[in-house]
């Protein structure tokens, strides 16, 4: 069934949506270290609609090699998130936000286990902004209307990582669901870690080069999409394959 976020077009729109998702955003002040990483979601106006940017990986880096992204990257020594992200995007994209609204409040932990902090903001209209891409890290941008990421969400089916603390980090992203009915956690997750398969959100992209957003920037889109439009009926993920 086809979710109706037809507000989105309004003239009001931006406000609205401020609004409504930054009620489940939060500050994240502390300062983090190495370990951790920051992405920053951006959001903006093109040709009349509210979309959010992606960036796509240079082929010569040696990791997430050509895959799409938000800008982001390692924390330096006690930043916080939002230092990070909107000092990660500035360097990939010559950018910065005209507001930053808060911070997804949980980090993702990634197969590397490293926690990844997201960030949300606005950047204003596309055409106004000058972009300056980095030439080692993005190849180039481009953007997704809100109302068209809603509605395009599918899935796939991955098989689970043979590293046993990866099994974990899974295991405890599956848990993270609060699945209804199981009074020990812990039983919860000694079940879980012995699956086999979990699973994915992807959406389409426009790049007939780059067909899919997938990975943890797919996780990331699902979460903001999640927390900006479960009014109009948008469904969190499960990754649990039955």
């Amino acid at each position: 069934m086809r979710i109706d976020i037809s507000w989105i077009r309004g003239s009001n729109a931006l406000t609205l949506l401020r609004n409504r998702i930054c009620t489940r955003l939060v500050d994240h002040p502390q300062k983090l270290t190495r370990s951790s990483c920051a992405v920053f979601l951006p959001i903006c106006h093109r040709k009349g609609s509210l979309s959010l940017l992606y960036t796509r990986r240079t082929d010569t880096l040696n990791s997430h090699t050509g895959q799409v992204s938000f800008p982001g990257g390692r924390c330096d020594e006690g930043e916080t998130v939002r230092e990070t992200s909107v000092r990660e995007m500035e360097e990939e994209i010559g950018v910065q936000p005209h507001s930053v609204w808060g911070c997804l409040s949980r980090p993702i932990v990634s197969l590397k286990l490293e926690n990844v902090y997201g960030c949300v903001g606005y950047l204003g209209h596309f055409e106004d902004n000058n972009f300056t891409l980095s030439d080692v890290e993005v190849s180039h941008i481009f953007t997704i209307p809100l109302e068209d990421l809603v509605n395009s969400r599918s899935e796939k089916v991955y098989d689970n990582q043979t590293n046993s603390r990866q099994r974990r980090v899974i295991s405890q992203r599956i848990a993270s669901n609060e699945l209804p009915g199981e009074k020990d956690k812990q039983d919860v997750l000694s079940a879980l870690d012995k699956i086999n398969q979990y699973k994915m959100p992807v959406f389409p992209t426009p790049l007939e080069q780059d067909p899919e957003i997938w990975g943890l920037t797919a996780v990331f889109t699902d979460r903001f999409l999640r927390e900006a439009f479960r009014k109009d009926g948008y469904k969190k993920h499960d990754f649990t394959v039955t």
